[in-house]
C-alpha cells in the first residue's frame, strides 16, 4: 500500500506491507498526519528515509524517529546525525513482503537516492513532472545529474514517477511521459545539458543554510510542536502567549486567529530584538507548518525560548473549525490576471460584433498572450500588475528564494 503525502509542494510517501511502513522524506509539518495514518492501518514504522539533506524545508526524520524508535536511513555521504544506516547503490529495503532497490542518483546533490519497487520510482528532487532538481546544491553536479538521467531513462516505460515536489499540483507522472514530454530527459547531449544547467541562474530557498543544519543535526526533534485545539485552550489561559502568525500581508488579511502578531517569516531577523524585549510566549503559525518551524528555530537560536509551532497550521486550525477572522483581503495576482483578460476578451468580442470586426484582434492578442503564458510560465500581465503600488504593498514581504526545480 502506497500513501502520497502533501505539505505545499512538497511530496512524501508511506509504503506498507505485512504490518510494517517505511516513510519516504517526511515533511515536519506531517507528524500527526504520519501517525494517525500509521495507527489507523495498525502499522509499526520500520524505516524513515530521507532521500538527501533537504534544503528548503525541515525533515522530521529526527522527530519520528524518537517517537516510533524506528530507523533513519540515507545515503552513505549524506553529512548526518541522525541516520542508524547508510545506503548504497543497489542495496535491498525490505518493508513486510515488499523490496525496494536503492540507486544511488547523485546530481541535485551529492548524497542524493531514489528507490524503485512495487512499479514505481520514488526519485526525490531528482527526477520532477517535467523537469529536473536543480544542481547546485550540496556538491550538485549538471554532469552527474545527466549520467543519473540516463540511468533512469532505462527503467521501465510503465514505470509510475513519484517525484518529491510539484509545484504544480501534479502528483505522479511515468518513465513513458517524461521520455516524451520532459526535455531535460530528452536530451541526448551531455555537453549541452550541462551548458543548459549551469546558464540557469534562480534564487536559493530561503534560510536554507539553517534548513541544512538543522536537518544535518536533526534539531527538529527540539522543536516543541502544539496542536490547533492545544493552542486555542493555551491562549485562552494565558493571556502572555500570543500567536506570531508569519505568513505574508495578503494571506493574514484574508484569514487569521484574533489577536495574532502578524511578521512575515522574512521580517522576523529584523524584529528579533522587539520579540525578546516583549517577554511573551509564541505560539509561531504560518499556512501548514513549514515556515512556522523555520521562523522557530530563528527565535530559539535568538535566546527566546518560549516557542512553540502550531502543527498543521492556520489551514489545520480552520479544519478543526476553531475561530477566525476571515477578511476581504487583496486580490491575488492570478485573479486579476482572469478578471482582466475575461473583461479584454469579452470586451472585443462585443466590439468586434457592434461596432468593427477589426476589435475581435483585441481578445486574439489577449489568447495569445495567455497561450504564451501558459507555455513559458511566464505571464507578462502579472509582472505589470506586480508594479501597481497596490500589488507591491501586499507582495513586499512574500518569502523569498527558490525551489529545487530546475525549471
Amino acid at each position: 500500500m502506497i500513501k502520497q503525502f502533501v505539505a505545499g509542494s512538497c511530496y512524501s510517501y508511506v509504503l506498507s506491507s505485512n504490518e510494517q511502513a517505511m516513510v519516504i522524506d517526511p515533511h515536519i509539518s506531517l507528524v500527526d498526519e504520519y501517525g494517525n495514518y500509521l495507527a489507523k492501518h495498525k502499522l509499526t514504522l520500520k524505516f524513515i528515509v530521507d532521500t538527501h539533506t533537504h534544503a528548503d524545508h525541515f525533515s522530521s526524520a529526527a522527530v519520528l524517529k524518537k517517537k516510533f524508535n524506528a530507523q533513519v536511513l540515507m545515503h552513505e555521504k549524506a553529512i548526518s546525525d541522525v541516520a542508524n544506516k547508510r545506503l548504497k547503490d543497489n542495496d535491498q529495503i525490505t518493508v513486510g513482503d515488499s523490496n525496494f532497490k536503492v540507486i544511488y542518483t547523485p546530481g541535485h546533490t551529492d548524497d542524493a537516492i531514489s528507490l524503485y519497487g512495487e512499479g514505481r520510482l520514488f526519485s526525490a528532487d531528482v527526477l520532477l513532472i517535467g523537469s529536473v532538481g536543480r544542481t547546485d546544491f550540496q556538491n550538485g553536479s549538471p554532469e552527474s545529474m545527466f549520467d543519473t538521467l540516463q540511468k533512469l531513462k532505462a527503467l521501465p516505460d510503465e514505470t509510475i514517477l513519484c517525484p518529491g515536489h510539484d509545484y504544480h499540483e501534479q502528483r505522479t507522472s511515468t518513465i513513458t511521459k517524461e521520455k516524451a514530454d520532459n526535455p531535460f530527459l530528452k536530451e541526448t547531449n551531455k555537453e549541452a545539458f550541462v551548458q543548459n544547467m549551469r546558464a540557469k541562474v534562480i534564487p536559493k530557498p530561503f534560510n536554507i543554510d539553517n534548513i541544512i543544519r538543522v536537518n544535518q543535526k536533526g534539531e527538529a526533534a527540539s522543536l516543541e510542536m502544539i496542536s490547533p485545539l492545544e493552542a486555542s485552550s493555551l491562549l485562552k489561559k494565558d493571556p502572555q502567549t500570543k500567536i506570531l502568525d508569519v505568513r505574508t500581508p495578503l494571506e493574514f488579511s484574508q484569514v487569521h486567529v484574533e489577536r495574532s502578531i502578524n511578521i512575515p517569516i522574512d521580517m522576523i531577523s529584523a524584529k528579533i530584538g522587539e520579540l525578546s524585549q516583549s517577554k511573551q510566549k509564541y505560539l509561531v503559525l504560518c499556512h501548514s507548518g513549514n515556515r512556522a518551524a523555520m521562523a522557530a528555530d530563528m527565535l530559539l537560536h535568538s535566546g527566546i525560548n518560549a516557542v512553540k509551532v502550531i502543527e498543521g497550521g492556520i489551514a489545520r486550525w480552520q479544519k478543526e473549525k476553531l475561530a477566525v477572522i476571515k477578511g476581504q483581503g487583496g486580490i491575488s495576482l492570478e485573479r486579476q490576471v482572469r478578471i482582466i483578460a475575461g473583461s479584454l476578451v469579452l470586451t472585443g468580442i462585443i466590439l468586434g460584433w457592434l461596432v468593427s470586426w477589426g476589435f475581435i484582434f483585441i481578445s486574439a492578442f489577449v489568447g495569445s498572450g495567455l497561450v504564451y503564458a501558459g507555455l513559458t510560465d511566464n505571464c507578462m500581465m502579472g509582472m505589470l500588475l506586480m508594479k501597481l503600488p497596490y500589488n507591491k504593498k501586499l507582495y513586499k514581504s512574500k518569502l523569498g528564494g527558490g525551489t529545487c526545480s530546475i525549471s
